[in-house]
């Protein structure tokens, strides 16, 4: 029996502490809006990782 590994979640590398996610295309989810802690934040629905990208400044920061 062949057992197929999940792909990982999509990690995307943001310049703001505050970022908004809606799953992307056309069968998303409701837009949730996370704030990065420890410069990384994980939506509760799609599980995609948002973290901070080394060198990035936030404005206010």
């Amino acid at each position: 029996m062949a057992t197929t590994i999940p792909e990982p979640p999509e990690t995307i590398e943001v310049d703001q502490l505050t970022v908004a996610c809606d799953g992307g295309g056309a069968l998303g989810h409701p837009r949730v809006w996370l704030t990065l802690e420890g410069g990384r934040a994980e939506c509760g629905y799609c599980d995609r990782l948002f973290v901070l990208r080394e060198g990035a400044h936030p404005a206010g920061h």
